[in-house]
């Protein structure tokens, strides 16, 4: 029966601090592939992620990682990879060494730690600086390393915390090309973020959590079609705006127009996606110059808002 359980399920658990409630009633099953948790901070995040990991213990309903009660038994943190988003590294040390001190201490030989080793530095393109001290890492190449450090014991369960926080483009696309290939490799990846942009390219698989609550689960894209009954605003920056309603405001699905400030019109409409299906044509068609399009309601706090009914 254990080797059939997810790799996760929590059963109606909540966890409270005196009067705060950190997680409050939430169950859900985790098994294979990427799973994004998405909040803003304070939504519980973190409070999951330490009943996960045995460092907190639910106040009430059960937590249990491949079949277990982590605190009946800590077997199941053998097959558990972690890295956090503020855990400092041992700078001294070369990204080889390090890993190698890890391998170690999860019981392999010399030889088996070096072997593995290389093995995940390479995985997370850090093997051509693997001789170089960890502290001159620039903040890319530590998230990797860390996550090098989550996968030298080849877990089943990676938990991310934030991995892509403070860094820079070009690290992000690779980190994230790391974490979708972990879950095409069949682990059980969960990775939490507060911003909607950054899971979306890693997953369709969410988990939102709001107020310690479980607000959303499932999939991404179904969730944002229960969305196009709400009104859609598209922010267009051009240097003749009133002209450029007037063309736009006939064109289904367009139906109203605002002028937000000097130089920007605002269009509403019931369907994103065909409003901007409309969009690149009806814009040549006017002749009138476009510089940005933007959409405000498409981030994290507006899909808050719609599910928890104030959008």
């Amino acid at each position: 029966m254990t080797a059939k359980a997810p790799a996760v399920m929590i059963e109606s658990a909540s966890k409270w601090y005196g009067e705060v409630i950190g997680l409050n009633d939430v169950s859900l099953a985790i098994d294979g592939g990427v799973t994004g948790v998405l909040g803003p901070n304070g939504a519980g995040k973190s409070t999951l992620f330490k009943l996960l990991l045995g460092r907190l213990k639910p106040s009430q309903g059960s937590v249990r990682l491949f079949g277990t009660d982590p605190w009946e038994s800590t077997s199941p943190f053998r097959r558990v990879g972690y890295v956090s988003e503020t855990e400092p590294l041992y700078e001294w040390m070369t990204g080889l060494d390090f890993l190698m001190t890890m391998a170690r201490l999860h019981g392999m030989t010399r030889d088996e730690a070096r072997e593995r080793a290389e093995h995940v530095l390479e995985f997370v393109g850090l093997s051509d600086v693997r001789h170089k001290e960890v502290g001159k890492y620039s903040k890319g190449m530590r998230q990797r390393v860390k996550i090098a450090h989550a996968l030298v014991h080849d877990p089943d369960l990676i938990i991310l915390d934030e991995p892509l926080h403070g860094c820079d483009p070009l690290a992000r696309t690779s980190i994230m090309s790391v974490i979708r290939e972990l879950g095409n490799r069949g682990k059980t990846v969960i990775v939490s973020s507060h911003i909607l942009e950054e899971i979306e390219r890693i997953t369709e698989q969410i988990v939102i959590l709001h107020n310690g609550r479980l607000l959303a689960l499932g999939n991404l894209h179904a969730i944002r079609g229960l969305l196009d009954k709400h009104p859609h605003r598209i922010l267009l920056e051009t240097e003749s705006p009133r002209d450029l309603a007037k063309e736009l405001i006939t064109r289904k699905p367009i139906y109203g127009v605002r002028f937000p400030e000097d130089g920007f019109l605002e269009i509403q409409t019931g369907d994103l996606s065909a409003a901007h299906e409309i969009l690149p044509s009806a814009i040549i068609e006017s002749g009138i110059r476009v510089t940005a399009v933007e959409n405000p309601d498409d981030n994290l706090d507006s899909l808050l808002g719609y599910l928890v009914g104030g959008g």
